[in-house]
């Protein structure tokens, strides 16, 4: 058999390895999200389709979870897992844009100086025009804007007084939903769901 054929076998071996992992973490995802992991109070009057996430996590792992959040309507974030998992944080951050001045070139030039009289003001020849005595160089400043963008805390559920994040955004924006799993002696792997509730704030919007 030539080397050809052995990294072509290969290839087709690692490509269906990828192909079970995929599928049995799909399996466990939706096995996940056919468990309760929040009860009724906690969910609210919010609905969770869409952009909820349901996975299978352990001891010690960090996921993120990117979601959008739509502009005028109200949100309730939270994220619970199985009790065997023990203590399950999680954090919220929202980008923040900021824009400053800056300098975005210092150019320099020679101009014409006026004669002035003692009171700043200028002098005019018998044809109403300045009197020119010279030149002299100046620096030319060209401002530019900047704009940097940041990720804030919103939330963490380690220093908050209630178990999930309300938001209604006035506009429309990315967000990161990090998820920490507390490490254990003995590693247990279970069930994450990371609760993405939404209701609109106005009564006569379509909803689902």
């Amino acid at each position: 058999m030539s080397e050809q054929q052995n990294y072509r076998i290969i290839g087709v071996l690692i490509a269906f390895g990828l192909l079970l992992i995929g599928f049995s973490a799909d399996v466990q995802a939706q096995k996940c999200a056919k468990k309760k992991l929040a009860d009724k109070e906690m969910r609210g009057s919010f609905d969770y389709r869409g952009q909820s996430l349901f996975i299978e996590m352990g001891n010690g792992d960090t996921a993120t979870l990117n979601i959008i959040l739509y502009s005028k309507q109200n949100y309730r974030i939270f994220v619970v897992g199985e009790q065997k998992l023990g203590k399950v944080d999680f954090e919220i951050m929202v980008p923040r844009k900021k824009f400053s001045r800056v300098v975005k070139d210092v150019n320099s030039k020679e101009v014409t100086v006026y004669k002035k009289d003692p009171n700043g003001f200028y002098l005019y020849n018998i044809d109403g025009e300045r009197i020119p005595i010279g030149t002299e160089t100046v620096m030319d400043t060209v401002w530019t804007r900047e704009t940097t963008t940041s990720k804030e805390l919103v939330y963490d559920s380690r220093k908050a007084e209630i178990p999930f994040w309300l938001a209604t955004p006035g506009k429309t924006q990315l967000i990161a939903i990090k998820v920490h799993i507390a490490e254990a002696e003995k590693v247990q792997r279970g069930c994450i769901g990371i609760y993405v509730g939404r209701e609109y704030s106005n009564i006569y919007q379509f909803r689902r």
